[in-house]
């Protein structure tokens, strides 16, 4: 029955991204009255309710099979977490679940172990490894066990982990307490002290683990994939969500939208990355159905029937000479270019249009609204923060309209330094004192690689950040173009010894800095 229903879903699903080829009839014979194209979202949304119809049917079994006999002494329910959870589900996906039980006993443990049992036999990988302490920790527990479990040593993924939990099947009144009581845990997690060092942290691990030679063909995990526009939109939830209930929704789609109602996203900025997300979760549904396998990669380049048919059944259509083949690859490549981009400007550009007028479609951020966005980068004193934003990005100059475009990418690398406060504050005195150089703002604009290597030195080093004030000029160092000897090698933390050295050698901060001036004059003349 279960595959009957994912049949019936896919028939649907594929019949209305129907392309004809070239040459033949957009009506073909037999397929008169197709369906207009249905929403992926609409699709994740049947699929999942169709693992709930699934699970519950398990859970029936698992009951009859532990307790043939006589009632039930238990109250169990699952909670789906994950994509299941957010009802945004693919064709083929784990399931991940947790337990709430009373009594969290030997009876319930059986009964949570017949119920995977059953799931992973007839439908899909039931997961429980999200539940506290993972799969070390016990399958089943209380209200009162998970909840002193999260209060004392729950890190901070596994509260971002719910902002996806819902209650799914079982015993539905305990699953809405546990939702109920752990909420007010979930809201005020971007208020604990290692909150930002854990976010970066967990998304340097994510694009790391994915295989050098995968990267150009993962959808999910890679850089400009799904999981980049999952966690962006996550965060802001986090951030935001303490002070406006609106953006407490379960799904991505959902919680993009909400953050554009609310303005902490631009609505044109909203709008491409719905689309955005929604493409590669079309590609990702596809690549599924093709062998009804869990999969998030690309066919291989030399794979172009694969990649045609894949195309094909997404929809797409070459353009000019191109084949399906290349039209798909092109597509793909612009959807993650584009990802990375509004993934800077989810995070920092509605802090900008707080101080400057960027355009009429975005909102402001309150002032309250863009200090916590601000605290939960990384930012220690976020009024400090929003001052050298202003001052740097309000007047309605030139100057002031470049620095709006290029501050979102230099707060983001900031934001991984030492101290981004400092940084920030020395980035912007280095800005007045390089006021005259016109090559400066157009320097960071135009070669990215010079302000993710200063923004390194600023957030890091407050001697070596004084030694460029003295001699702004050796930012053009930093350039993988310079001429003369580079300031900084591949490796951003590598500080060649053309700069230090020459200001090295004083423990006057006055003769360092006239070093420096020196320095100027013979290597920059």
């Amino acid at each position: 029955a279960y595959r009957t229903i994912l049949a019936h879903v896919a028939a649907i699903d594929l019949a209305g991204t129907f392309v004809p080829r070239r040459g033949e009839s957009p009506t073909p014979k037999g397929r008169t009255g197709y369906p207009d194209f249905v929403p992926f979202e609409v699709i994740a949304d049947r699929l999942a309710d169709a693992a709930d119809a699934a699970l519950t049917a398990a859970l029936s079994v698992a009951v009859a099979k532990v307790f043939p006999t006589g009632p039930v002494p238990v109250k169990i329910a699952v909670l789906a977490m994950g994509k299941c959870g957010a009802l945004e589900l693919n064709y083929i996906s784990d399931v991940d679940v947790i337990f709430v039980a009373e009594p969290a006993d030997a009876d319930t443990t059986r009964l949570a172990g017949e119920f995977i049992n059953i799931g992973c036999r007839c439908f899909f990988e039931v997961d429980a490894a999200l539940r506290p302490e993972g799969r070390h920790g016990a399958l089943v527990r209380t209200l009162d066990s998970h909840l002193t479990y999260y209060r004392k040593w729950a890190s901070t993924w596994e509260f971002q982990a719910l902002l996806k939990a819902r209650p799914m099947t079982g015993d539905l009144d305990l699953g809405r307490a546990y939702v109920d009581n752990l909420a007010p845990m979930v809201w005020t997690a971007s208020q604990r002290e290692d909150f930002v060092p854990d976010v970066q942290a967990m998304r340097r691990r994510v694009i790391e683990n994915v295989p050098e030679e995968l990267k150009s063909r993962e959808l999910k995990l890679g850089s400009g994939g799904l999981r980049d526009v999952e966690f962006a939109v996550q965060l802001l939830q986090l951030v935001h969500g303490r002070a406006d209930e609106s953006l407490r929704v379960l799904s991505t789609v959902d919680a993009l939208n909400a953050l554009v109602d609310g303005g902490y996203v631009g609505r044109e900025d909203g709008r491409t990355l719905i689309d955005c997300y929604s493409f590669m979760r079309l590609l990702e549904h596809r690549m599924q159905l093709s062998h009804l396998k869990r999969t998030h990669l690309l066919p291989e380049v030399s794979d172009r029937a694969a990649r045609t048919w894949l195309a094909r059944t997404s929809g797409l259509v070459a353009e000019g000479t191109r084949t399906l083949a290349e039209e798909l690859e092109a597509r793909v490549r612009a959807t993650g270019r584009q990802i990375r981009q509004l993934h800077n400007k989810l995070f920092y550009r509605p802090l900008l249009t707080s101080v400057v007028e960027m355009s009429v479609d975005e909102l402001r951020l309150t002032p309250e609204a863009a200090q916590r966005q601000l605290a939960a980068l990384g930012y220690r004193y976020p009024d400090r923060a929003m001052d050298h934003l202003s001052a740097l990005a309000s007047g309605g100059t030139r100057r002031a309209r470049v620095q709006a475009v290029i501050l979102p990418s230099l707060m983001e690398w900031l934001s991984e330094t030492v101290d981004p406060d400092a940084g920030l504050l020395a980035y912007r005195k280095l800005s007045e004192a390089a006021s005259d150089r016109s090559w400066f703002l157009r320097l960071l604009r135009d070669e990215n690689i010079v302000g993710q290597r200063l923004m390194k030195i600023l957030g890091t080093s407050p001697y070596v950040s004084d030694l460029f004030l003295a001699a702004p000029d050796a930012v053009k160092l930093l350039s993988d173009g310079a001429t003369q000897p580079k300031l900084m090698e591949k490796d951003a933390s590598v500080i060649s010894h053309s700069l230090v050295a020459a200001a090295g050698r004083y423990t006057d901060p006055d003769k360092a800095i006239a070093a420096a001036r020196s320095l100027r004059r013979t290597e920059l003349a």
